[in-house]
């Protein structure tokens, strides 16, 4: 089976986020039974292997790990992100960069929040209802707080975003950066 033809997603949000994922340049591939952390979505050497099955709001964060992890590191997100998250910052070159460096603020914006934040972006940007994109069970039932506080511009993780450079959180006369849900670019460099 070819894996970047179109290929129905039983979700049609989901089947619109596909297009997109591969767009921006994420490497996706349709796999019947595909599991991992969640269901129907497992990530495997920095490529998302998602079963037709897979409901957008999954879809969404699961690339969101692959969209903020810095390009250099991204072929290292499979399987337990923790271990790949350990792996990175156990990196010398980013234990060498200095905290200012687009290197060190990238991967310390690389965590949880911020792929919440870029996932709600990505739905926002692709026209999905919010209820689909952070689903009100989902966040082990918090899904509807947190799907609020993105609305309202108050989640934790867009300021990561903005600190990583995608966005800022308040149009400002000083920064030519696009306000929060609006990113400046998909894929983390």
């Amino acid at each position: 089976m070819d894996q970047t033809s179109p290929i129905a997603m039983d979700c049609p949000h989901a089947q619109k986020a596909v297009s997109f994922l591969r767009e921006i340049g994420l490497s996706v591939e349709i796999s019947p039974g595909a599991k991992g952390f969640v269901n129907h979505i497992r990530i495997v050497r920095g490529t998302l292997r998602v079963d037709p099955r897979c409901p957008v709001s999954r879809l969404l964060h699961e690339s969101g790990h692959l969209a903020v992890t810095p390009s250099r590191y991204r072929e290292w997100m499979d399987g337990n992100l923790y271990t790949s998250l350990n792996r990175m910052l156990d990196d010398p070159d980013f234990l060498a960069a200095e905290p200012d460096s687009p290197l060190y603020r990238a991967v310390i914006q690389a965590s949880d929040p911020e792929v919440t934040a870029w996932s709600y972006a990505a739905g926002v940007a692709l026209g999905i209802p919010p209820e689909k994109i952070i689903q009100n069970r989902e966040y082990d039932g918090a899904g509807k707080a947190i799907r609020l506080a993105l609305m309202g511009h108050s989640y934790v993780g867009i300021n990561g975003l903005a600190f990583a450079g995608f966005c800022v959180r308040r149009k400002s006369a000083y920064n030519p950066l696009p306000e929060y849900p609006e990113l400046a670019f998909w894929l983390q460099p």
